[in-house]
């Protein structure tokens, strides 16, 4: 049997380390390759080429070389896709496959494609109330009143002439739903694409593509809009299926290729590439590929709007997912409706490389279409990005003659908090003011900043205490990075400030306050530093009000992961495992299978080395117990036998971690395990019962003759929080050198996730 077992294993894992996977093959020119970019391309995106100087016979719009591709074809079980922007071709095959393509003197370089994509959303839709809304007569829902929508729908600005596309995991119903009536009798849904699919049909799948539609350019029961953009030209891309999350990527820059093709003007990418396939020092903006085909399309002319992800509250990632982090384009956080901070989910910047993400920031719970024809209403950075989208394409039909990159500077001046700035919300929410009246209004003086000799104490001008003093303030170092940030709610009286050690402004730093669209700076001189006491750790006091401390949301600038989690380097968690013995027993006794077996309680670490890989070990205490059938001898006292083991012990574990899946509950996803253990028993417990006539003796002992130390192999596979799990005791366990204990045993283990 030992040597069944340790074949299996070596199967197993030989399986594993010639299994297929995905690869991009970078092929080094397009020798003879030819393009007519007016056959290629639709009218639009030449027009869109013409207007910013972009050259129509771009080495990079070329088509890649046939004889490349088809001798990478013939090494590859499946051609995933390509791209014309990178000269390079997606494949699936094996290890060794890649690596001698690797060695064609056509070929680059060959990369492995990472495994997951992850839509940006929370999806929890719930009915909405179609007859109960504020203001019914500015015919807008206050997700884009709060943009000050109201301002481009009295100009008659609907996004009219902008062309946007929408990558998504589908559409349903939007072909049906009355939200979306008037981009059907308009003819405004220019083209289709299902990339998985490769056909032109988009309405099925996932329901989560129809809500962010709707907040692009979506139409409310009463006639409200959800979305800005009721009038622009739509391109619909399906890139996500979330069964195989390595093609997605594929997928999304292929779309990112198809919409400029067909003469987007805008992206809406409500998705992202985050903890489960990159590292926080991923988030550079240049790494990914799809950060790097998000940057070339607005160096094509177009203008990409992001949702910036729903990691907020992960400790252990704290930042944002690819292609959130590209320089040139749009990152949207989300805000809450009720105070307009910072929404708990929403993920935070910066980038890996210091710059300010995200960008803008708009609601992140709005009011969605859902495919069965009702509406409902749903939160998640997924909503925030779309409605930025449709604000952009309001905003470019007012600046018809400005790039995608002056769009992009444009919008984040239009938002309210603007010069101010921080990594929770970027500049704040758009406001389309700025677009129709070319000017933004100028902010009354809201708080006076003063000083003494060891603090800075911020206190706001009011006259209304009925409502909190919402102020924003950041502390930024001479790089122009922020040190420290923080939205704190003032609710009481005349008294309120907040107060800052005059330390935490030294070394050239700068103070920045924003309270009612009135933002000013502050940064000490020398000579005003000279009386403050010189601490070597600088405390930040929070709000305070006659010494005590106020509500405060405070947010720290390192935005470093923490070191234990599910996505960070180390992670930790306690678990409970029960399992049975596995037949076949030794037959020198009469199992009761389903009450023999083991439950263990421990505690189990691992380091992780690659998003794909990690190892680590298991303590646990834990007790098997070994039933016999009763049985009974054939004599005129008239026995009726029942026997029982039991044995107490420590295990100690050794495995590694091999993660097929990602994205599972807790973010472990679809894993295989494979180690050793090792077993002390420090008890074996004997209990025998027996009937004589009509009296009951029970004997319980110690066994004093065993082997106390055993060791074996085990296996594990799983999804998220629940794994299933097999075990063999290589080593003999014998009891009063009589009986042999079962080996194989199998059962469900539970892990208890930390929140770490």
């Amino acid at each position: 049997m030992k040597k069944y077992i340790f074949l299996y294993v070596f199967i197993l894992i030989s399986m594993l380390a010639s299994a297929q996977n995905y690869y991009w093959v970078y092929f080094t020119d397009k020798a003879g390759t030819e393009f007519d970019p007016y056959k290629y391309f639709d009218s639009k995106a030449i027009e869109r080429r013409l207007s910013n100087g972009i050259s129509l016979y771009d080495i990079s719009d070329y088509p890649l070389n046939d004889f490349y591709k088809s001798g990478v074809e013939k090494f590859s079980s499946e051609i995933i896709g390509e791209s014309r922007w990178f000269n390079s071709i997606a494949i699936y095959t094996s290890e060794e496959n890649a690596n001698y393509i690797s060695g064609f003197n056509f070929v680059k370089k060959v990369s492995l494609i990472s495994n997951d994509a992850s839509l940006a959303s929370i999806n929890n839709s719930v009915p909405a109330d179609p007859d109960k809304h504020e203001d019914q007569n500015v015919r807008l829902l206050p997700q884009v009143r709060r943009m000050g929508g109201e301002e481009f729908t009295a100009s008659g600005i609907d996004g009219k002439g902008i062309r946007i596309a929408v990558f998504d995991a589908g559409f349903p119903g939007a072909d049906t739903h009355p939200a979306f009536k008037h981009l059907r009798d308009n003819k405004q849904i220019i083209k289709t694409w299902n990339f998985p699919k490769k056909c032109e049909n988009v309405y099925g799948w996932n329901s989560h593509g129809t809500m962010v539609l709707s907040c692009i350019a979506g139409i409310y029961k009463n006639g409200e809009k959800m979305g800005l953009a009721t009038g622009s030209e739509f391109l619909l891309a399906r890139t996500e299926v979330g069964a195989e999350p390595a093609k997605e990527e594929v997928w999304w820059m292929m779309a990112v290729e198809w919409a400029d093709k067909n003469g987007a003007d805008v992206i809406n990418s409500s998705l992202g590439y985050g903890a489960d396939r990159h590292s926080v020092e991923e988030m550079d903006g240049k790494t990914s590929i799809v950060t790097k085909a998000a940057n070339m399309a607005a160096s094509k002319g177009m203008l990409v709007c992001n949702s910036i992800g729903n990691e907020g509250d992960d400790r252990s990632w704290k930042t944002m997912g690819a292609p959130a982090d590209a320089d040139s384009i749009l990152s949207i956080g989300g805000t809450d409706p009720e105070n307009d901070a910072h929404i708990s989910f929403s993920s935070y910047g910066p980038t890996a490389d210091g710059r300010m993400k995200p960008n803008v920031s708009a609601y992140g719970t709005a009011k969605v279409a859902n495919p069965d024809g009702s509406y409902g209403e749903a939160s998640g950075t997924s909503f925030s990005s779309p409605l930025v989208a449709g604000f952009a394409a309001c905003a470019w039909q007012t600046r018809k003659g400005y790039s995608a990159m002056e769009m992009k500077s444009e919008i984040e001046k239009s938002a309210d908090m603007f010069p101010y700035f921080d990594y929770a919300t970027g500049y704040g929410i758009p406001q389309a003011g700025y677009f129709t009246n070319n000017t933004k209004p100028v902010a009354e003086k809201s708080f006076e900043i003063t000083q003494d000799n060891n603090y800075v104490y911020i206190k706001p001008v009011r006259s209304d205490y009925s409502v909190p003093a919402n102020i924003w303030y950041h502390i930024e170092n001479k790089d122009g990075q922020l040190e420290y940030y923080s939205h704190a709610e003032l609710w009481f009286g005349s008294d309120e400030m907040i107060t800052l050690k005059k330390e935490a402004l030294s070394g050239d730093r700068t103070l920045r306050v924003f309270y009612k669209g009135y933002t000013e700076s502050l940064k000490l001189k020398p000579e005003e530093m000279k009386y403050s006491t010189n601490i070597k750790n600088i405390k930040i006091y929070p709000a305070v009000m006659n010494g005590q401390r106020l509500f405060v949301s405070r947010f720290t600038s390192d935005n470093k992961p923490a070191k234990f989690g599910a996505n960070a380097k180390y992670y930790i968690h306690p678990y409970f495992a029960k399992s049975f013995i596995t037949p076949p027993a030794p037959a020198e006794y009469n199992l009761r299978y389903m009450k023999s077996g083991s439950f263990n309680f421990g505690i189990r670490y691992k380091r992780n080395f690659a998003k794909a890989y990690s190892a680590g070990f298991n303590v646990e205490l834990g007790s098997t117990k070994i039933s016999l059938k009763n049985f009974s001898y054939e004599s005129d006292m008239g026995y009726n036998i029942k026997e029982k083991f039991k044995a107490e012990y420590m295990n100690f574990e050794l495995y590694q971690r091999i993660r097929l899946l990602p994205a599972g509950i807790t973010g472990l996803g679809l894993f295989w395990d494979a180690g050793v253990y090792g077993k002390w028993v420090y008890k074996v417990r004997y209990d025998l019962k027996y009937e004589i006539s009509e009296d009951v003796v029970e004997i319980t002992s110690l066994l004093s003759t065993y082997n106390k130390f055993q060791y074996g192999v085990r296996t594990r596979i799983g999804y998220g929080i629940l794994s299933a799990y097999a075990q063999y005791r290589i080593s003999d366990f014998t009891l009063n050198n009589l009986y042999t204990m079962p080996r194989l045993e199998a059962g469900v283990e539970l892990a208890i996730p930390l929140g770490m």
